[in-house]
């Protein structure tokens, strides 16, 4: 009895859905060429199994196909055909030695002519490891360090992740609605203002943390904007508050409100959107005071260890979330036109009670 095709089952459920190939290649950010080696089996089309199983169960999900039963039959034919053992084959010569070497040589003659003809004429199938998924991949590849990575992302888009072997691509797929997230361990699925942790090799633990904080609901062009932390606290060594230079609450005036509270005082981020041409001035800690014009579209981050100064010329112009540790505020928003001075920055309201405060300023 022959073994079940796990390409036959990808190959019929696809086109039981009556989904072709290119639209399955463009929804699941999976090169034509590589679902097609998926369905004909065809495993040496891949650079590593890494990639191969990833693919496999990122395909299998697409096509609401059992993925345990998928891989089960993946894991049995690369039984079936790995090498017989040495020990097992037949030691006696064959009777007929010449003319066996004799059809052997044929052989190798017709495939070294089928090779070189692939080779000439077909290079476009070659793959090689540095360069895969570039066949369906033309967009930014963004390197992740030990600061809080803020950007607006899009399909296609690549978050390389730093590990002990070398970095992991992760691939960012569905921006509509939902974000997904292709990972070696399958694919990830977030929705607008949730916050996960993410195991991305599949050998148990999470490795970095995200949040979707905003994503279309009827426009993938648009992207999504994500924030993400490494988790891994030898690959992401935060920055440190100077506490002693941490005022108390009852001497700060003017304060409007508090964002956040804790039991410790940590770096925290500040993202500006802008809406609408304005200007913005600030000041980092005891850094020197930056000023810069900025237009609809543009985003600036800012990282700052104990607090930060801002001044808008138009508050209206521009959305300001703050991220205090694993959490995310949206700032109040004045009248249009309204010019805005304030501090951002930790108070100590009692030993071991901080607070991160909105302090307006003259």
């Amino acid at each position: 009895m022959a073994m079940e095709s796990f390409g036959k089952l990808l190959r019929e459920a696809r086109e039981k859905k009556n989904i072709d190939i290119e639209t399955a290649a463009n929804e699941t950010v999976i090169s034509k060429t590589y679902l097609q080696a998926l369905e004909q089996e065809s495993l040496d089309k891949f650079p590593s199994e890494t990639y191969l199983m990833g693919f496999l169960k990122n395909y299998a999900e697409y096509l609401e196909v059992d993925v345990g039963r998928i891989t089960s039959l993946y894991r049995a034919k690369k039984i079936q055909e790995a090498p017989i053992p040495p020990s097992l084959l037949q030691r006696s010569k064959p009777k007929f030695i010449l003319p066996l070497i004799i059809t052997a040589i044929v052989l190798v003659v017709v495939g070294a002519g089928i090779a070189l003809w692939f080779f000439f004429f077909n290079k476009e199938e070659v793959i090689d490891e540095t360069t895969v998924l570039s066949a369906t991949i033309d967009k930014n590849r963004y390197v992740l360090t030990d600061k809080p990575f803020t950007e607006r992302v899009y399909k296609g888009d690549i978050l390389a992740i730093p590990s002990q072997e070398g970095e992991i691509d992760l691939i960012i797929g569905q921006t509509l609605n939902e974000l997904q997230i292709i990972t070696p361990a399958g694919t990830q699925t977030l929705e607008l203002s949730e916050e996960r942790e993410l195991d991305i090799d599949g050998q148990g633990g999470a490795e970095v943390i995200v949040y979707l904080s905003d994503i279309s609901r009827n426009d993938a062009s648009r992207g999504a904007e994500i924030r993400v932390l490494l988790k891994d606290e030898s690959l992401a060594a935060a920055a440190q508050t100077d506490l002693e230079s941490i005022p108390e609450a009852s001497q700060v005036a003017n304060q409007r409100y508090t964002i956040h509270e804790d039991n410790r005082a940590y770096p925290f981020t500040t993202t500006i959107t802008v809406r609408a041409a304005c200007m913005i001035r600030y000041k980092i800690d005891s850094q020197e005071e930056v000023e810069d014009y900025y237009t609809a579209g543009d985003m600036l981050t800012i990282q700052s260890s104990n607090g930060v100064r801002l001044w808008l010329s138009n508050i209206n112009a521009a959305k300001i979330q703050v991220q205090a540790g694993l959490k995310h505020y949206d700032l109040e928003i004045g009248k249009a036109g309204q010019v805005v001075a304030e501090d951002i920055k930790w108070v100590r309201e009692a030993p071991g009670a901080y607070k991160l405060v909105v302090i307006g300023l003259d």
